[in-house]
């Protein structure tokens, strides 16, 4: 399974927000799969808006964006694009390594932990990054995804977990600043990914529309 997240940076207001929840379901409309919209909020990146949609192989998703290729619907605010996106749209492709076992909810908010694997450590990080995903699930029961890039920075790794309310969110996070077990497992991760901020971050994000 595949996701794929397509980020740009659109402007502020209601005409930009509305534009942006448009294009999203004129592409699921196109694709024939659910395509959720999501802004940055209280993160980095303020302004940023990520379409995602979910693939059971790359042939599939290759067939759904050849069809949209000639939707016109969505090439009509394709075109209306320039009026509010600035700079350039990304494409980023994760394969999904781990699913997450909890519960699945209903989530207006997600959160990402995103690392690069160090040279040397990938299969450290990779199997150390499930266990991660794990813990997570055992101290909040959150049902907490690990997923491997596929496009983009090499040994790029994220963790993603959905929440049905910012105070779940919440929650989740002081238990596992609680759980000191977690905690210690992830001291033990030392030197499996980078040992940089500007890799290792923490995003919200609140599903629009």
């Amino acid at each position: 399974m595949y996701l794929l997240a397509r980020r740009g940076t659109v402007a502020r207001g209601p005409d930009a927000q509305k534009w942006a929840v448009e294009i999203g379901a004129a592409a699921a409309e196109g694709l024939g799969v659910n395509v959720n919209t999501w802004a940055h909020v209280m993160s980095p990146g303020l302004g940023t808006m990520t379409w995602t949609s979910l693939w059971p192989d790359l042939g599939t998703l290759e067939k759904g964006f050849n069809a949209l290729a000639s939707d016109a619907k969505y090439l009509a605010l394709v075109a209306k694009g320039p009026e509010f996106v600035s700079g350039a749209v990304d494409d980023h492709l994760y394969q999904i390594v781990y699913e997450g076992s909890g519960p699945q909810v209903a989530a207006k908010y997600a959160s990402t932990v995103t690392a690069v694997c160090a040279p040397g450590n990938f299969a450290r990080g990779m199997l150390g990054g499930i266990e991660i995903a794990q813990r997570a699930e055992q101290a909040t029961g959150v049902s907490t995804g690990f997923l491997a890039a596929q496009t983009g920075s090499y040994g790029r790794v994220t963790w993603l977990g959905g929440y049905e309310t910012i105070e779940a969110f919440e929650a989740a996070q002081q238990k596992l600043a609680a759980d000191t077990g977690f905690v210690e497992f992830l001291d033990q991760t030392t030197g499996a990914y980078l040992a940089d901020p500007s890799i290792t971050q923490t995003t919200l994000y609140l599903k629009i529309g």
